[in-house]
C-alpha cells in the first residue's frame, strides 16, 4: 500500500487532454487518502515552493509534441529543487506514440535526484489541429472513456506498490524516433509556429494571446485592427485554435509550402562560396560552417517571411486566398469536451 501523505501534481496542457488525465490521477490519489494539489506548471512560481520529501509524491503530466516532451516541461523539471530521492510519477497524454517523452523527463528527474516510480501512458483523441481534423464528439468521448479506464487500472496498481514502466520494445521505438524529436526541438517547432494566422473571421478579442500558456502570441494593431502574431515561443499546443470563439485561427498549409520553398533558396551556398574565396582556410570546415549558416538562414527566413506575410494578410483578397487554401479552414476543431479555458488557467 502507498505510504505517501501528500502529492504535488503539475500539468502542462494545451487543449485539455493532459489536464483531464491529471484530474483522474488526482482523484484517485485523494480517494486513497493522499492530500493532493493540482496545478498548471505556469502557476508554480506563484505557489509555495515544492519541497521534496519521502512521504510526498511528485506527479508530472505532460503532452507529447513530435514524440518528445515540450521545451516548457523540460525547463520546468530542471527548475525543480533537488529531489533527495523523493518519488516521482510521469504521466504523458498522446494520440498513440509517446516516443522519447518519458525517457527525457525521467533523465532530467534522475539528474535532479528524484526516483521515478512509473510511466503512465494515456491515449487521447488526436489534438494536432494544424495537421489533422478533430474527431467527432461521440468518438472522442469513447477514446476518453478508455483512457480513464486505463488510468484507473494503472493507479490502482501504482498505489498498491507496483512499479510500472513501458515494455522494452517501446524504448526501441523511442530510440528510432529520436532524430524526429531532435529535429522538431531544433527546427520543426519554429516552422510550425510560423504557420498560424488569423482569417477574416478574427474579431481581435485577444483571447488567444491572453490564454497562451507560452506567452507566444502578441496582439498587433495596424490600421485600427488588432490581430494575433505568433512568435518563436509558440509550441503549437493548439489551445488558440481549439478555443477561438470564431474559429478564426488557421495553420496555413499553402503558406507552409511557400515558406518551406523559401528555405530551399541556395543563399547559404552563395555566401559560403564567397567566404571561402576570400578566406581559403574556411574550406577545411566547410561542412560545419554550412550547417551553422543554413540553420541561421532558415530561422531568419522564417522571421522575415512571416513578418511580411502578416502585413500582406491585411489585404482581404490575400487573406481569403490563404484561408481557403488551408485545410484547417475545413477541419473540425478539437479540445477535450469537458475542459474549459478556466480549467487550464493558473
Amino acid at each position: 500500500m502507498s505510504t505517501y501523505q501528500c502529492a504535488r501534481l503539475y500539468f502542462l496542457s494545451g487543449t485539455g487532454n493532459t489536464y483531464r488525465a491529471a484530474t483522474w490521477v488526482a482523484e484517485q490519489l485523494q480517494a486513497a487518502g493522499i492530500s493532493t494539489t493540482l496545478s498548471p506548471i505556469q502557476a508554480a512560481e506563484q505557489e509555495t515552493r515544492f519541497t521534496p520529501a519521502a512521504d510526498t509524491l511528485l506527479v508530472l503530466a505532460t503532452p507529447v509534441h513530435a514524440f518528445t516532451a515540450p521545451w516548457l516541461m523540460m525547463r520546468f523539471v530542471w527548475s525543480l529543487p533537488r529531489g533527495e530521492a523523493a518519488d516521482a510519477l510521469i504521466v504523458a497524454s498522446n494520440s498513440g506514440v509517446s516516443g522519447t517523452t518519458f525517457y527525457v523527463i525521467a533523465l532530467l528527474l534522475g539528474c535532479k535526484g528524484y526516483t521515478v516510480r512509473g510511466f503512465l501512458d494515456v491515449r487521447f483523441p488526436d489534438n494536432c489541429g494544424a495537421l489533422f481534423p478533430g474527431v467527432p464528439p461521440e468518438k472522442a468521448r469513447a477514446v476518453i472513456a478508455r483512457a480513464r479506464e486505463k488510468t484507473t487500472c494503472f493507479m490502482d496498481a501504482f498505489l498498491a506498490g507496483e512499479r510500472r514502466f513501458l515494455a522494452w520494445p517501446r524504448a526501441l521505438l523511442a530510440l528510432a524516433l529520436l532524430p524526429i524529436a531532435v529535429g522538431y526541438l531544433l527546427l520543426g517547432r519554429f516552422f510550425l509556429a510560423k504557420l498560424f494566422f488569423a482569417s477574416d473571421r478574427c474579431i481581435g478579442c485577444g483571447q488567444c494571446a491572453a490564454h497562451c500558456l507560452w506567452r507566444a502570441i502578441d496582439m498587433v494593431e495596424r490600421a485600427g485592427q488588432r490581430r494575433p502574431y505568433w512568435t518563436f515561443a509558440c509550441e503549437s499546443c493548439m489551445r488558440c485554435m481549439a478555443y477561438c470563439p470564431t474559429q478564426a485561427i488557421e495553420a496555413g498549409h499553402s503558406w507552409g509550402a511557400l515558406l518551406a520553398a523559401i528555405t530551399f533558396i541556395p543563399i547559404v551556398n552563395w555566401v559560403l562560396n564567397g567566404l571561402i574565396q576570400q578566406i581559403p582556410a574556411l574550406a577545411d570546415v566547410r561542412g560545419l560552417l554550412w550547417v551553422l549558416l543554413q540553420y541561421g538562414y532558415i530561422l531568419l527566413s522564417f522571421v522575415v517571411a512571416y513578418a511580411l506575410f502578416t502585413v500582406l494578410l491585411r489585404v482581404p483578397a490575400i487573406n481569403r486566398f490563404f484561408t481557403v487554401t488551408t485545410l484547417t479552414h475545413y477541419y473540425r476543431r478539437y479540445h477535450e469536451p469537458d475542459t474549459t479555458l478556466k480549467d487550464l488557467s493558473p
